[in-house]
């Protein structure tokens, strides 16, 4: 199989299309649940070539909400348990992880980031913006989209595109498109869904999406971050 290829692989996880809530991954990671099948596990390494860690954060599933991750460092948010911890920093070799002690948990809706570049939420405290920027070691925008502050829900990018919501009007694509210096294209997920985050796992090697993903929207998806 080609490195340079871009693999995507629709799935469900725990009876849901909604994969994205529940994994996150950067090109040499994928975080997944303590408890999730083998047969996730082997469609995650395989579609993403990546090595699964399983893990809670706070005792949750919800890694995918409570995770943000490229391939400088993983940020948390302060509910994580002390062994938690541990066994994430002791899984990830070198790879900084920080605790963002952030008042809002649900940080992966909040931010916004490929291996470059990211974009945070204004509800996002300031004092803590250098905790992101330095721990994934990248350049930070400060701003909403489209006067929402769920900036990580409305897009999902890799370093050669962004997919973005149908929600997100021409202001902000066109912010994203020139900050990101990436190609941009709108889509869905899920038969539709436009919080596309929710529907998918990305890094540069492929995705891994909802099994209600259509095939027009994996498509879409892999036209973009492919």
């Amino acid at each position: 199989m080609s490195v340079s290829r871009f693999d995507i692989t629709p799935i469900r996880i725990y009876g849901t299309a909604s994969v994205g809530v529940y994994m996150a991954a950067n090109d040499e990671y994928a975080l997944i649940p303590a408890d999730s099948p083998e047969k996730v596990d082997r469609h995650v390494e395989d579609t993403l070539k990546v090595k699964v860690i399983k893990l809670t954060v706070g005792r949750s599933p919800l890694l995918g909400v409570f995770t943000v991750m490229n391939n400088s460092g993983v940020l948390v948010p302060s509910i994580i348990r002390d062994e938690e911890l541990e066994q994430l920093r002791k899984s990830l070799g070198d790879l900084n992880v920080a605790v963002l002690p952030s008042r809002y948990t649900a940080i992966a809706n909040l931010i916004l980031v490929n291996n470059k570049r990211g974009v945070v939420s204004p509800i996002v405290e300031r004092e803590y913006l250098n905790i992101v920027r330095d721990n994934l070691n990248i350049e930070l925008e400060v701003r909403d989209i489209r006067g929402l502050y769920i900036v990580g829900s409305l897009a999902v990018v890799n370093d050669r595109g962004i997919l973005v919501s149908p929600e997100v009007d021409e202001e902000d694509i066109n912010f994203l498109k020139g900050f990101f210096g990436v190609r941009i294209g709108v889509g869905t997920v899920n038969r539709g869904i436009s919080l596309i985050r929710s529907g998918i796992v990305a890094n540069n090697k492929g995705a891994v999406v909802g099994d209600s993903t259509t095939g027009f929207e994996m498509m879409r998806i892999t036209e973009v971050l492919g």
